[in-house]
């Protein structure tokens, strides 16, 4: 009897998985745990050191659909909730609480002529160079907010809600991808500003060329009063074991204020593939409406790939001079590897130092700024199914 209820659920189930794949439905995710020895100074004296674990915002579950509509039509839908690995713990919390709204997720059109989506969508400026060359990405070594990349929903972060993206077919290398939202806040009277990533006029572009093993990128971006959305901006302060020097800044850009002003963004990145070795470099532009002179974050990065094993080299800096008197440096180096099995799970390590200098003058002091140096390091595994 117990045989045949077995057989009767595991046929069940068989009979689901097709179904599921002949109506083009997909189902994914990815998990990820991080164990990392942190230890943060200021001025040679250590403010915080200890040993924490965190999944970094990496955990994630989706599901994709794909309807074929005629005409070269095709249909799509992605859905996609952050899920924290490491559960409700330590310092990695919201956005990337369990089953957390700040996933990606649209509705789009596909056809010859591109497509088009709309959501929560992945910024074009993110996803050109970006988050896609930093292989760190979501870990402790990551270059990302750590003075090789900004950080930020309109730097390397989040997504950008309530828009509109279109991208482009491949025109021999050439891609084409902007994002626009359209959305007024507070129209229906429950949405603040402050809790949009997006809203009417902020946009995002890219234009990239691919060939002959070279990849060459322009892009930018424009946020018209994003709430706090300065994070790229080093005004860093060593807090506690796995917040490490945390990139603030003002909100509205200012000390003392408290409404968003507006960014305007710009990269440009190079890349060529030597074989097995990939060597990579971009230049970000971050300008901050009413400051005088950029924000800028230069990266560097190498990749390789020997049979199961890819290690990495990246160097970045951040330059700011926005406070008055204060010429801020942020220097970022980080080094180590992946195994990657052939079934979508790896192990990686290595070691990341972040440097800040420079903020040393009356204005950024009383902002809160301080010099430090974060070291860390940070071994983990992923699994993507």
């Amino acid at each position: 009897m117990k045989c045949k209820v077995l057989t009767a659920a595991v046929s069940a189930a068989l009979m689901v998985i097709p179904m599921a794949a002949v109506a083009g439905v997909k189902i994914g995710g990815m998990a990820q745990g991080e164990i990392g020895y942190w230890k943060d100074t200021s001025k040679g004296v250590v403010q915080s050191q200890g040993t924490n674990m965190l999944d970094n915002g990496r955990g994630r579950l989706w599901i994709e659909a794909d309807r074929k509509l005629g005409y070269g039509l095709t249909g799509m839908a992605y859905y996609m909730v952050k899920v924290n690995t490491m559960g409700q713990s330590g310092f990695d919390t919201s956005p990337f609480a369990p089953l957390s709204d700040a996933g990606e997720k649209y509705v789009g059109l596909r056809g010859a002529f591109g497509s088009i989506e709309l959501g929560n969508i992945a910024s074009p400026y993110k996803y050109t160079g970006g988050v896609m060359w930093d292989a760190f990405v979501t870990t402790d070594l990551q270059a990302r907010g750590n003075g090789g990349m900004s950080a930020g929903v309109f730097g390397q972060n989040g997504f950008m809600s309530n828009s509109i993206l279109y991208q482009s077919p491949n025109f021999s290398g050439f891609h084409v991808a902007f994002a626009y939202s359209p959305m007024n806040a507070g129209v229906n009277g429950s949405n603040a500003a402050s809790k949009l990533t997006a809203q009417h006029g902020d946009y995002a572009a890219a234009l990239q060329w691919k060939a002959l093993g070279w990849s060459l990128f322009l892009a930018g971006d424009h946020a018209a009063a994003p709430g706090g959305d300065q994070t790229f901006k080093p005004y860093a302060t060593p807090i506690a074991v796995g917040d490490g020097l945390t990139y603030l800044f003002p909100a509205g850009g200012k000390p003392g204020t408290t409404l968003g002003v507006a960014q305007t963004n710009t990269k440009f990145g190079v890349k060529y593939n030597f074989g097995p070795v990939a060597v990579m470099g971009q230049v970000e532009n971050l300008r901050t409406s009413g400051e005088a002179n950029p924000t800028r974050d230069y990266f560097l990065g190498v990749d390789g790939n020997a049979g199961h094993w890819a290690p990495v080299l990246q160097l970045g800096e951040t330059t700011d001079k926005y406070f008055a008197g204060t010429d801020i440096q942020v220097s970022y180096v980080a080094v180590g590897t992946f195994y990657n099995f052939k079934k979508g799970f790896s192990l990686y390590g290595g070691y990341r130092r972040t440097r800040i200098t420079g903020a040393s003058s009356a204005a950024a002091i009383a902002a809160g700024a301080s010099n430090g140096t974060q070291s860390v390091f940070s071994i983990g595994m992923r699994e993507v199914f």
